[in-house]
């Protein structure tokens, strides 16, 4: 990063939570600083200086808010579900979602907000994950004899996966939008590095045992990012 770097505009949070400057960015609120209650603001732009590379390349990636439109339909290929979206305005505070009859979600209150639509189909996406692909890891990992210690399932914004040194896989809750084969790769991927934490030789030979042509379906899961839907990004 250079000096010609220009300093995005950022907007400025206190919490009583906060124990040190976190530096958060989306698409609703952009670039957002949140900073411990009486922290000198003065100090803010040299913490931006520092991180200047990972804001200019996260906020190239974050799109606008206004781009984002309520979906029609959610398609969750790896379990090959289609469900319909129906909303009807109401007013009240928050969105609220209830599954019917024949693959129906019906989302109500104030459904004219993209972004609340967005929140609210992401909670449920995020339950769903976890129902799903906790018990399947636990089936994959005592099938293939490949243990590990804990799961947690959530929004990684650049991974589909990881496992930590003591074993901890965390999977990204948008793998539900990923045909079936690539899914498990992941998962499959993530045991394996249970064994060896880094991207060896051994390590590929070690995951073509599980899953053959393992690289060049390596390939097709990087490229199944555009497979997600725009408000799961949120």
């Amino acid at each position: 990063m250079t000096q010609a770097w220009t300093m995005p505009e950022y907007s400025v949070r206190e919490s009583k939570r906060a124990r040190q400057v976190i530096i958060k960015i989306s698409s609703s609120m952009g670039l957002e600083v949140v900073v411990p209650v009486r922290f000198s603001r003065s100090e803010i732009p040299a913490i931006l200086w520092t991180k200047a590379r990972w804001i200019e390349k996260t906020l190239a990636q974050t799109r606008p808010v206004k781009e984002l439109k309520r979906p029609k339909s959610i398609t969750f290929g790896l379990l090959d579900e289609n469900w319909k979206a129906e909303y009807s305005p109401a007013q009240t505070q928050q969105v609220g979602l209830f599954e019917k009859a024949g693959n129906v979600l019906l989302l109500t209150g104030p459904v004219e907000d993209p972004v609340a639509v967005a929140e609210t189909l992401n909670r449920w996406v995020q339950k769903r994950a976890k129902e799903v692909l906790v018990p399947w890891l636990g089936r994959l990992s005592s099938e293939l004899s490949l243990p590990f210690s804990r799961v947690s399932v959530r929004r990684q914004r650049t991974k589909w996966g990881s496992c930590s040194a003591e074993k901890s896989i965390s999977l990204n809750r948008n793998l539900l939008f990923l045909p079936l084969p690539l899914a498990r790769y992941v998962l499959v991927h993530e045991l394996c590095h249970g064994r060896r934490l880094d991207h060896s030789k051994k390590f590929w030979s070690l995951l073509e045992t599980f899953e053959p042509n393992s690289r060049q379906t390596a390939a097709k899961v990087r490229e199944a990012a555009d497979s997600v839907p725009r408000w799961a990004q949120v």
